[in-house]
């Protein structure tokens, strides 16, 4: 529809007032979509939708540090049609609260969906401190019942111990699940579902501790004996994302779960060791595979600076389609130690991506080193060493001039 005239001004068309203000949510500019939002009520509602697409309701602060909870909870109850503009919701509170946690039973087009629990003394490890049992039954009833009210298809779970394992059976669509310090119950959650239970098919999984694997590991019915069927289907599973230190165990999960994938195409497990990956991946996922992010945790007497990577590209050299190679190495430095891996080491990367037809879709490496130290005193000869390897030791990739080689060297403080 052409613009109109009249008064010497122009009334331009909703859809391209729509296309402006996506680009501006796009942007994030948050600004811009408010003001906007007062100019007309036509614009209003365009930019609400944008505006309160995406939400956080984080109860673990107090009201004066995060005003939005308690704001938009009054907001929802005086305009019910604000919640149905949400798509991405965050519901965080803290450990022990007994919040009724209601406002969830607004929202009914929520597709991601992040849900957690914050510890007033955060640790990095050990077992989640919610207990999803003594839980308020009114938080755990306003939960399910916003389960069953949207389309979940992503699901983010932190710091929540004997979740119903059997919830995931009634998101469909769900595609993404991302667990930090979770484990799950084998019973029945305390209230009724409509429909059949369906188990999910997962495009991308994420456990972000060590002991997340063994969750997943139980997800899949893989641990005890007497474990159902399995909760989510990993066949089609396109990225993996695994942190974790405790290497055997962990490598042994990582390699049943990559066995059992079809078309796996990114894995970034962040590993001390690396293990036998290539002979796990199976002939579909070598098929599919297009990147490999990993995370490397160094001391300074190490004679492998790659923990096994070059062994695991030689062994799936001339029968892959990667793309990328994104690696971060960690080397613990002090003031009595200094760096002392060979450069040559390094260079074994260099030579085996060089191979003729080895790896002939890849196009970008990217190498980031950093020295983690008490103090910088002492230490920028290692520092200087290790710009070096960057500059000498990739001298075949370089020459070539088909992979884009980015090589980064810091120090940072413990």
């Amino acid at each position: 529809m052409p613009p109109s005239h009249h008064e010497g001004k122009i009334d331009i068309p909703l859809d391209i007032i729509e296309l402006i203000m996506e680009k501006l949510a796009e942007d994030k500019d948050m600004e811009a979509l408010k003001r906007s939002s007062l100019t007309c009520r036509s614009f209003r509602s365009i930019c609400q939708q944008h505006i309160f697409a995406t939400i956080k309701l984080d109860f673990s602060k107090p009201p004066f540090e995060n005003p939005l909870a308690s704001r938009f909870r009054q907001l929802a109850d005086r305009k019910p049609f604000i919640a149905s503009y949400v798509r991405t919701l965050e519901y965080v509170d803290l450990v022990g609260s007994r919040r009724e946690a209601s406002v969830l039973r607004r929202f009914s087009r929520v597709n991601a969906f992040t849900f957690g629990f914050k510890d007033e003394f955060p640790l990095r490890s050990g077992p989640p401190k919610q207990d999803w049992n003594k839980a308020p039954t009114s938080l755990q009833s306003s939960l399910y019942s916003f389960i069953q009210a949207n389309n979940i298809t992503q699901l983010y779970l932190f710091n929540i111990g004997n979740f119903p394992k059997y919830l995931l059976l009634h998101l469909p669509a769900l595609s993404l699940l991302g667990i930090c310090r979770v484990n799950f119950t084998d019973s029945s959650p305390s209230a009724t579902f409509i429909g059949n239970e369906v188990t999910p098919k997962l495009s991308f999984l994420i456990a972000q501790l060590g002991q997340d694997l063994l969750t997943v590991r139980d997800l899949l019915g893989w641990g005890l004996a007497n474990s159902r069927s399995s909760m989510i289907d990993i066949r089609r599973l396109k990225q993996f994302v695994a942190r974790t230190e405790d290497q055997p165990a962990a490598m042994r999960i990582i390699g049943q779960l990559l066995k059992a994938t079809e078309s796996i195409e990114s894995r970034s497990p962040t590993l001390n060791c690396l293990g036998s990956i290539a002979s796990a991946l199976s002939p579909k996922s070598l098929k599919t595979l297009k990147t490999i992010g990993l995370s490397l945790m160094l001391q300074s007497v190490d004679i492998d600076p790659y923990l096994g990577l070059t062994k695991e590209l030689e062994a799936i050299s001339g029968r892959n389609v990667l793309e990328q190679i994104v690696l971060d190495i960690a080397i613990s430095i002090d003031t009595d130690r200094h760096y002392t891996i060979s450069p040559r080491k390094w260079g074994e990367l260099d030579v085996v991506l060089s191979v003729a037809d080895g790896f002939p879709l890849l196009h970008r490496l990217e190498v980031t080193i950093t020295l983690h130290c008490y103090c910088h005193l002492g230490h920028q000869e290692s520092l200087e060493k290790v710009w070096d390897i960057g500059r000498s030791e990739f001298p075949r990739l370089v020459a070539a001039g088909k992979v884009e080689f980015i090589f980064d060297a810091r120090i940072e403080l413990l």
